[in-house]
């Protein structure tokens, strides 16, 4: 019988690959997050894109993180009792929330951040390529996944 190491060396497929990649990633992270943050893993995209995109509203957060806007809705009120975010009514329309992090929020996001950049930087030293560089090719083949699917179904 194959070990783990063995199947993943003889992978064919690149899903197999990016599988490992996504999962191995995930046990790294959520190391963290259990033992120095107040979030779930299952919140974790929602809180980082309010950190990197202040201006994101709910219904954004939903589609990106492939949810409905009841489960944001939860993480969010979640977010605000454990005071991560303020939630103030946008004068501009009134069904919609401005969400911004607080400085505790910040502040785990940066450790959050400090984390997955570790993480990318410990990737890309197997492959002699920069993190800026990795970016671009993995969006490059992602954005060409995209097109292929939208193209064809």
């Amino acid at each position: 019988m194959m070990d783990y190491e063995e199947i993943i060396k003889l992978s064919p497929f690149v899903l197999n690959h990016l599988i490992t990649l996504k999962e191995t990633h995930d046990y790294y992270l959520n190391k963290f997050i259990d033992n120095e943050t107040e979030i779930s893993y299952s919140q974790y995209y929602m809180f980082m894109l309010l950190y990197f995109d202040p201006g994101v509203n709910q219904s954004d957060i939903a589609k990106a993180c492939f949810m409905n806007r009841s489960g944001v809705s939860r993480a969010f009120s979640d977010f605000e009792k454990k005071g991560l975010i303020e939630r103030k009514i946008n004068p501009n329309n009134k069904r919609e929330y401005i969400t911004t992090l607080t400085e505790k929020g910040i502040k785990t996001a940066k450790l959050l951040e400090e984390k997955e950049i570790e993480w990318d930087n410990m990737i890309c030293e197997e492959l002699n390529l920069s993190r800026g560089d990795l970016l671009k090719l993995l969006s490059k083949v992602s954005m060409k996944s995209l097109s292929f699917n939208r193209e064809n179904f």
